[in-house]
């Protein structure tokens, strides 16, 4: 009844048009994906601890970090080339990568970790290090095929892949919490999450595109990416500083702040980020695939840029409201007393969304007149604003949530210069 709704609404916000049912295809998968391990929440937060939320979601923090390192983002050249034998050359490319640094990962794990572990301060997650190089794999081949399926513009696909990963992890949560297997059952949901949609989008492939990888060959491999080696060159090095930037507050709260407070922000960004992403992650899917297209054939995309960012303006500004003036309220009534810091940490950081959404599903729009070099300064720089914002904060001895509220205000300032620079790039190099 509820998705139902929601349906009918943005059907009358959004054109008809390809891009509009695109978007809905999107967002319905996305929205039933979010739904499930928020309605599951408040049974997790009191089968599981706020310390042991924040050690998964050190984990977590760790697999994010390093999925960036495993594909070299070749996965973002995938929909870029007009031929689909470059395109499957560069799956391959991106497939064999992930193996390989996985594999080195695993190495390092092997020989340092103890050292690893102690070294962020909980002895506990050494015994989960092992799997972090396969959990790199899984997400190295899960974020190239999705990217394949998005250069088709096989919507279904990608939305029902998320709705498998979060069912199926969210389901194992909440089996392994009934019987208090602590720690264990919060980072084997997420995996086992991650290897069952990554096998639903491999097997989903058509005939004729499994076909196509009889054009793959290592010769070709080579070709691709020297021919895309950008990609490496610039973008690993700000993606890592993107994502590095996203995690730190939740690394440096665990150092300076302890895991308690890393599990209350842990629970708020995930809640406060959810009902956001069902439209930004469906918008920005479909805003890659046309931007791309319209750029190359017309050297701009304006109309496009313009149109989806009004639309994440009107879709991102009533959610937030709620949080923003009752957040430590309706977190302490949903999740337990225990959680009403959560709802503090949540009203902060919704300011911080509000931003975000309308900055990040647009972020593509830099790349396509190849300003890889502008991403790279621009990732630069919130990583060194979040390590700024935290040291400073930590030396003033002040507490978490004044430490959050300068983070907050530090990185919606950010947002907002790059959605200016995303404006300048789709007018194009002519205007």
């Amino acid at each position: 009844m509820i998705i139902s709704t929601l349906r009918g609404i943005f059907r009358r916000l959004l054109p008809r048009s390809n891009f509009g049912k695109s978007v809905m295809t999107l967002m319905t998968g996305t929205g039933l994906a979010q739904m499930l391990p928020i309605m599951l929440s408040p049974i997790l937060t009191r089968l599981y601890t706020p310390e042991e939320f924040g050690v998964f979601a050190l984990y977590g923090s760790i697999c994010a970090i390093l999925a960036v390192l495993v594909t070299g983002k070749y996965e973002l050249a995938i929909i870029v080339p007009r031929h689909d034998g470059e395109a499957i050359n560069l799956v391959a490319v991106t497939v064999m990568l992930s193996m390989v640094v996985s594999l080195i990962l695993l190495g390092v794990v092997v020989v340092w970790g103890e050292m690893i572990a102690g070294f962020l301060g909980h002895l506990e997650v050494q015994s989960w290090l092992y799997l972090i190089p396969f959990s790199t794999l899984i997400l190295g081949c899960y974020y190239t095929l999705n990217f394949w399926v998005n250069r088709r513009s096989r919507y279904k696909n990608m939305a029902i892949s998320r709705v498998v990963q979060s069912g199926v992890g969210s389901a194992m949560q909440l089996a392994v919490g009934l019987s208090r297997g602590g720690l264990f059952g919060l980072i084997l949901g997420q995996l086992l999450g991650q290897v069952v949609s990554t096998l639903y989008l491999a097997t989903s492939l058509p005939r004729d595109e499994r076909n196509l990888f009889r054009r793959v060959t290592l010769k070709r491999m080579r070709c691709v990416a020297c021919r895309h080696i950008g990609y490496p060159k610039f973008m690993v090095p700000g993606q890592a500083m993107s994502v590095g930037a996203t995690e730190m507050p939740l690394l440096l709260l665990t150092v300076f702040f302890g895991a308690g407070v890393a599990g209350f922000y842990s629970l708020a960004q995930r809640i406060m980020a959810a009902p956001l992403s069902l439209v930004a992650s469906a918008v920005g899917d479909v805003y890659r695939q046309q931007a791309a297209g319209q750029y190359a054939s017309r050297g701009e995309c304006l109309d496009v840029f313009i149109g989806s960012f009004k639309r994440l303006v009107m879709f991102a500004f009533f959610p937030i409201l709620p949080v923003l003036l009752f957040g430590p309220w309706l977190f302490a009534f949903i999740f337990g007393d225990a959680w009403r810091a959560a709802g503090e940490i949540a009203s902060l950081l919704s300011i911080l969304v509000f931003f975000q959404t309308l900055s990040s599903p647009l972020s593509s729009t830099v790349l396509l007149p190849g300003w890889l070099y502008l991403d790279f300064v621009w990732q630069f720089a919130r990583l060194c604003t979040a390590g700024l914002v935290f040291y400073i904060s930590d030396y003033a001895e002040v507490g978490y949530n004044v430490a959050i509220g300068a983070h907050v205000a530090a990185f919606s300032c950010l947002y907002l210069l790059h959605s200016y620079f995303q404006y300048r790039a789709a007018r194009g190099n002519d205007r």
